[in-house]
């Protein structure tokens, strides 16, 4: 804690000689520590080992030939199971295919690229989403031209006030930039909307900074730890009495184990909501600690359902 005193002018409309008035005002504040790793250094970002070509200068001007989507015989298509409606998994790619265990969805997701785990960890610890999954589902239409495409969301999650989100990842901006990619989304997005859920276009899996990532994948990585429901009690008990905040240090002290173990358990229940941290940087003993409101999941597999073919 560090206090400072104001220094008043002397009364005369010139600054005084840094002497002390009677109506000096004490301004105290904690300056902000950095955890270790804000001071590590990281490995470059690589880049992309693909990205949409660029305009052919050549052709500046001309018309763009393009498959202009068409209203007609429009349509979402969902998995019969309201899981993933397509399983990419193949040898010959040159990015790469993942999958893993969502505790949120009580199902196996898969992944296409490394962008799309680092949101789907995101997805999976973040106490805002109650639902999710990758690959949900299939918009089909038909072209001006009359011919038959489509296009396969990377993610839909549902959020803690039961609004649904569907997303699109990619690994850089300049994808977006794609004509042919940003009128197919602009098309999906407007689709969507008339069903009353929303389209995001992420980058890096909505995680720009390498802390963030660190940060996420240090909770997701304890998700598994053990805690007991008494555990549980003195923490929300604690947040509750501190008037629905507190700090960090004051948590891992009520859990009461070893301080790694602590750690572990604090990261476990903000995976299973029952406490929520900002992840913009590591969390420290002052880091502000809130309780999540209580929700239910449903909505998201009532909308798949609704688009399961008959």
């Amino acid at each position: 804690m560090v206090r400072c005193r104001s220094l008043a002018g002397n009364g005369s409309g010139t600054p005084g000689n840094g002497e002390a008035t009677g109506e000096d005002q004490s301004i105290s504040f904690s300056p902000r520590l950095k955890h270790p790793m804000e001071c590590m250094p990281f490995r470059p970002r690589p880049r992309p080992v693909w990205t949409p070509p660029q305009p052919d200068r050549h052709n500046v001007g001309k018309p763009r030939e393009t498959e202009r989507p068409g209203w007609r015989r429009t349509k979402l298509v969902a998995a019969s199971n309201l899981g993933a409606v397509r399983i990419n998994f193949r040898y010959a790619s040159h990015q790469a295919m993942m999958a893993s265990h969502s505790v949120k969805a009580g199902r196996d997701q898969f992944f296409e690229g490394h962008h799309e785990t680092y949101g789907f960890r995101l997805h999976e610890i973040s106490p805002i989403v109650l639902d999710l999954q990758y690959q949900p589902i299939r918009l089909e239409w038909e072209t001006l031209a009359g011919k038959r495409r489509s296009l396969t969301l990377d993610w839909a999650i549902e959020q803690q006030d039961h609004q649904l989100v569907f997303g699109e990842d990619k690994a850089d901006d300049s994808y977006f930039s794609d004509p042919d990619l940003a009128e197919r989304l602009d098309f999906a997005e407007a689709f969507l909307n008339k069903n009353g859920v929303a389209l995001e276009r992420r980058v890096a899996g909505g995680l720009p900074t390498d802390i963030e990532k660190r940060v996420v994948k240090d909770i997701f990585d304890s998700r598994r730890t053990e805690f007991s429901v008494q555990q549980v009690e003195r923490v929300q008990t604690l947040i509750k009495q501190d008037g629905g905040t507190t700090s960090f240090g004051r948590v891992l002290a009520v859990i009461d184990q070893h301080p790694a173990l602590s750690l572990n358990i604090a990261y476990a229940m903000m995976h299973r909501r029952h406490l929520a941290i900002p992840l913009s940087a590591p969390p420290m003993p002052d880091t502000l600690v809130t309780m999540p409101p209580h929700a239910t999941k449903g909505a998201l597999r009532a909308f798949l359902s609704k688009h399961v073919p008959i």
